[in-house]
């Protein structure tokens, strides 16, 4: 992400929770309007303008985005915008690798051989996930909102420089009348720096200047008639009003305000209303400090003002004496000076506690406790939602592959003997850049612990039959050294409406080795690439082809891979896929976000026993599991390797128990499957966490004498509840244990 996304990113999150605060203020205002000041209505502008601008804001239990659930994790959604990649579906996230990831297998591809324990990791993409790249629409709606503010800004230099430049051919005031008026006024608002007055042509209505050395501009030749001096009074204290209340400074940081949140529609209506309510505070004050009986009078100065300048060009400043001219302004104007009663311009008490009460609940946000409870994942209760944005999808079920695929396609309605659907990977593309996408199936011939024969059915959208050729000619040649005497051969199928290539892989340097098959075809856009790695007959492999259907009910249930033979991963990226997760392991499953310590979910997946501890038989080794890891959320991404003491990361893994943890109890002992699948015991003691029995192991790697020794020690925890054997994994040792432990075990 580029500096300018990452400044977007900022600004979209705080237009978006300034514009909600916003809503709260006009809703109040609208509420207590009989009831209150002008001044209190301003300074409630104020804290939407402190929204608009502050970077950071604390966290409170009292927030606004606490008790609005929509906007509770409104970062996340933004985050989830900026991030999400033209999805073919609401739930998906898509990516921009090119290179398709290989599903996982427990066997080699070429030989029987029994497989070893499969551990998986956080993937690289996954641990990159917070560099994610944009969309592209962000990139270019960041650069548009960065050039827009820069323009913003250099018109407001532009201007500056122009009235700095104007301001030398104006002259001062020293008319005694005025200076007296001014003198006066001072007085009035305790003001101690002095005043200076100015006159010009070109000054079209009275305004103020000057944070640090205010100066008033009056236009050419104004107190000279008996009907301006008597009402310079006005015109003098409500600048020098403003000048109090410290309302150029307010000005300039709207104007800047408005400088970078100018994309916000929402922020113009903000910073109209708030001046609107300038003017209407700025009348109080004066009129708190000339008193009741002159309220008629100023009013009367106020329309005579208005009915003086308002045919007039108006004067480009953003704070001037005839306020904004809009009806509606006006008619607020005069009927609060009608209004006005004296004292009405203090704070009452309640007055400060009801903006102490607004400003703690739209300066802050929603509170994210350590271990936030609140987070544990429901599944069950429906709906659905992304948890981990990966760059690829890889699923055992046709028909949610169907759903999230970049593409439609089409899958073999018949299959060789023995054969069954083993799982389908892809990238999530743009479909703007969907000729770069590719779905894979494999199709494998295995029971438990060997695959026999195994096809992969890949599909592309954009390649041509020459191109596709061409490509397979070149990397096989690469696979075969020049003894192998590769001849790659090409012909077209023979079959009826089938548009494609059969292209034949001969090894003529190698006496009995058998002839190997690709099959190119096109189909609607979408072009078909079938390669088989067993020995079958090219007629099982054209059956396969002549087949091909796009999914239906049927083949949605014949594609779903529920014994996950020959496999033992299976991912899981949204509540949707925990759903069909929690029907393969047979309970709802405790699914927290976050850990105590700074841990978040980083992945999960279903697997089988051969991940939780030594499987008895092979029956056993069927059984099903759900595990998620956990890192640190400020972990050193780009340093992974780099020795840490401490906890690196926690995985939450749960099956159903099947006796296991009382033979755990039992024999005070867990056993794991080695690397070369031998058994590799670990002690276990019996200790007490949150008043709970648990079983702790003692250090420990996972292959035993066969793990490197530059290796991390593993502890894990095991405990029983409700028929469900729970374990709690930690890669590296630290105080943060026992509490993640007992966190765990309070399922929320």
């Amino acid at each position: 992400m580029s500096v300018a996304e990452t400044l977007f990113g900022w600004f979209a999150l705080s237009t978006l929770t300034a514009s909600l605060a916003a809503v709260l203020v006009m809703a109040v205002q609208h509420v207590l309007r009989r009831r209150i000041s002008a001044r209190l209505r301003y300074a409630l502008w104020l804290i939407v303008l402190a929204r608009l601008m502050l970077p950071v804001v604390p966290e409170s239990p009292v927030s606004l985005f606490n008790m609005m659930p929509e906007a509770a994790d409104i970062k996340k959604a933004v985050s989830g915008l900026l991030f999400s990649q033209d999805e073919p579906a609401t739930e998906a996230e898509n990516s921009k690798q090119n290179t398709l990831i290989q599903p996982h297998y427990t066997t080699k591809e070429h030989d029987g051989n029994i497989p070893q324990t499969f551990l998986p990791q956080d993937s690289p993409k996954r641990a990159a996930a917070a560099d994610t790249e944009s969309h592209p629409a962000v990139r270019v709606l960041s650069v548009v909102w960065l050039a827009g503010t820069a323009i913003f800004l250099t018109y407001h230099f532009v201007y500056l420089l122009r009235m700095k430049r104007k301001h030398k051919n104006i002259s001062p005031v020293s008319e005694p009348v005025v200076l007296n008026v001014v003198e006066e006024c001072r007085g009035l608002f305790s003001i101690k720096r002095e005043v200076s007055v100015y006159s010009g042509r070109w000054v079209r209505s009275p305004y103020i200047t000057g944070i640090r050395r205010p100066a008033v501009y009056l236009p050419e030749g104004f107190g000279h008639e008996r009907e301006d001096a008597a009402r310079l009074k006005h015109v003098i204290a409500h600048e020098l009003a403003h000048y109090k209340r410290k309302d150029m400074a307010w000005n300039m940081l709207g104007s800047l305000v408005l400088a970078v949140h100018w994309m916000n529609p929402f922020a113009w209506l903000i910073i109209r209303r708030m001046k609107a309510d300038r003017e209407l505070a700025c009348d109080a004050c004066v009129l708190e400090a000339l008193g009741e009986t002159e309220a008629v009078a100023y009013g009367m100065t106020i329309i005579s003002f208005l009915k003086r300048y308002s045919l007039r060009e108006s004067q480009p400043q953003l704070l001037y004496f005839k306020g904004l001219t809009g009806e509606k302004d006006i008619v607020r104007r005069i009927r609060m000076i009608q209004s006005y009663k004296k004292g009405s311009y203090k704070f009452s008490m309640l007055a400060i506690l009801l903006m102490l009460l607004i400003g703690t609940l739209t300066l802050t946000n929603g509170k994210v406790t350590e271990a936030d409870g609140a987070e544990w994942v429901h599944a069950e209760r429906g709906g659905n939602e992304v948890l981990f944005p990966e760059n690829f999808r890889e699923y055992d079920n046709l028909e949610k592959a169907a759903r999230m695929a970049p593409f439609p396609f089409k899958v073999p309605a018949k299959l060789p003997e023995g054969y069954h659907f083993d799982a389908v990977t892809f990238d999530l593309k743009p479909h703007t850049s969907s000729a770069d996408s590719e779905i894979r199936f494999d199709f494998l011939k295995s029971n438990e612990t060997t695959t026999f024969g195994h096809i992969s059915l890949n599909m592309t959208r954009g390649s041509g039959l020459q191109e596709a050729y061409e490509r397979i000619a070149e990397s096989e040649k690469g696979n075969y050294d020049e003894k192998a005497g590769l001849v790659v051969e090409k012909e077209p199928i023979a079959l009826p409406g089938v548009n494609g290539l059969k292209i034949t892989l001969r090894m003529t340097g190698w006496k009995g080795q058998p002839e190997q098959y690709y099959y190119v075809w096109k189909d609607q856009g979408v072009t078909y690439q079938m390669k088989c790695l067993d020995r079958l007959p090219s007629s099982d492999l054209e059956t396969m082809i002549s087949s091909m259907k796009s999914p239906d009910a049927e083949l949605n249930h014949r594609y779903e891979n529920n014994d996950y033979h020959g496999k033992t991963i299976n991912y899981l990226f949204d509540t949707d896929d925990i759903r069909r997760a929690q029907k393969l392991i047979g309970y709802d499953a405790a699914f927290p976000r976050r850990l105590p310590g700074g841990f978040i979910a980083t992945g999960s997946y279903v697997s089988r026993k051969v991940n939780f501890n030594y499987p008895e038989n092979q029956a056993d080794s069927m059984r099903k599991l759900l595990a998620v890891t956990y890192n640190r959320k400020d972990q050193d991404k780009t340093n992974k390797e780099k020795k840490t003491s401490g906890i690196k990361s926690v995985k939450f893994t749960q099956m159903l128990d099947g006796q296991m943890y009382g033979d755990m109890k039992k024999g005070n002992t867990v056993s794991f499957e080695r690397i070369d699948g031998e058994r590799h015991q670990v002690k276990l003691q019996p200790i007490l966490v949150g008043g709970r029995e648990v079983l702790r192991s003692d250090k420990y790697k996972v292959d035993g004498p066969l793990s490197s020794p530059n290796e991390t020690d593993l502890v894990s925890y095991f405990w029983l509840d409700e028929g469900v054997c729970y374990q709690a994994q930690f890669t590296g040792q630290g105080p943060e244990e026992q509490k993640i432990v007992q966190y765990l075990m309070e399922r929320k």
